[in-house]
């Protein structure tokens, strides 16, 4: 803890040791443990968009939804309802983080009020240090063999892109490249909008006669030009929905994570090389 009158040279046995460098400071060397609060905090964050993915994929495989299906491999059987297929692995994982966000206050919580030494409370850290560790060895080869395996439902995600006047804002954009002030635009899809809840209808079932009762300046036209695909498309800046657009992001991070520097290179501002598939 003061350094020591016999070894002066720690940067010697620091080598010796295998260590990269020594300390830069006796008291600090044995009494910080900003290293392990940082790696609770790194895998508090990690644990947390774990726990933002387990949730959709919940979501994803509800019955309403049905956009996936996860793999029996993944997943168990309701101990009452012999239908039901749970998402354990998602359950479970959105869980942990809570377990991982405790022991990073907790350790915290350790820390606060120590003097400026060594002090027995310090030996916390293993143990808050250990339990993080094994939990990520768990939860991160779970999720990944639950996103792996899970059938994607293309048809019914395509059914269901149209649903909810989710290309209403497409009408509005379209109301506005026409000259119409995108404020006017924005209130006249909300009015027609309304007008589609109160008679139980989605934008592509409206008719001329309905149109003519909301606003004139929606005509037929620019409802029968509203497509899914045709909305993507025009999604065209970096790190967009447009397809190709995100084939470029998942290139971009597969070539990172398959690179050496990897850990040690983050990839904000990593330039995105223009993708060949479409």
């Amino acid at each position: 803890m003061a350094g020591s009158a016999i070894a002066t040279n720690p940067e010697l046995i620091a080598q010796d040791l295998g260590y990269e460098r020594s300390y830069d400071n006796s008291i600090d060397a044995v009494a910080s443990r900003d290293h392990v609060a940082e790696f609770l905090f790194a895998s508090s964050q990690l644990m947390i968009s774990i726990s933002r993915l387990a949730e959709e994929q919940i979501y994803w495989a509800s019955p309403h939804l049905r956009w996936v299906e996860l793999h029996d491999s993944h997943a168990t059987g309701s101990s009452i309802m012999p239908q039901k297929k749970n998402p354990d692995i998602a359950e479970l994982s959105r869980g942990k983080a809570g377990t991982i966000m405790g022991l990073l206050s907790g350790f915290m919580a350790t820390q606060k009020a120590l003097p400026t030494a060594y002090n027995r409370d310090l030996f916390e850290d293993k143990s808050a240090l250990l339990h993080a560790i094994h939990t990520l060895e768990l939860v991160l080869p779970a999720m990944a063999g639950s996103i792996r395996t899970m059938q994607i439902n293309e048809d019914v995600m395509k059914e269901q892109a149209t649903m909810a006047h989710s290309l209403a804002t497409d009408i509005a954009d379209m109301l506005a490249l026409s000259g119409v002030p995108f404020r006017e635009a924005h209130e006249i899809v909300g009015e027609t909008v309304s007008y589609c809840d109160k008679h139980a209808l989605e934008l592509t079932e409206l008719t001329s006669e309905h149109l003519s009762e909301v606003d004139s300046r929606i005509t037929l036209e620019l409802i029968e030009a509203l497509d899914v695909r045709k909305s993507l498309d025009k999604r065209t800046g970096k790190g967009s929905t447009k397809p190709s657009r995100v084939v470029e992001q998942a290139e971009a991070l597969r070539d990172y994570l398959d690179s050496p520097s990897a850990t040690l290179t983050p990839l904000k501002g990593r330039a995105l090389a223009p993708s060949q598939n479409s």
